[in-house]
């Protein structure tokens, strides 16, 4: 099996390998270190779209953009 991380390669795992990954990403809680970091991250997001008052967050479900 090949899980693909992004447009330059892929990362290859063996059967067990990519069974437990999946697992993990199912199962296993966040890191707390890493959500105090997002939730550092989202606060700064949000104090600077107060201030400059342009920023918009895209979700997944938002259309890709057409520039150009």
């Amino acid at each position: 099996m090949a899980i693909k991380s992004d447009i330059f390669g892929c990362v290859e795992l063996s059967d067990n390998d990519a069974t437990r990954f999946v697992q993990h990403m199912r199962e296993d809680k966040p890191n707390a270190q890493a959500k105090a970091s997002y939730a550092r991250g989202r606060t700064l997001i949000s104090q600077v779209s107060d201030r400059l008052g342009h920023y918009s967050r895209r979700t997944a479900s938002a259309p890709p953009r057409q520039d150009g």
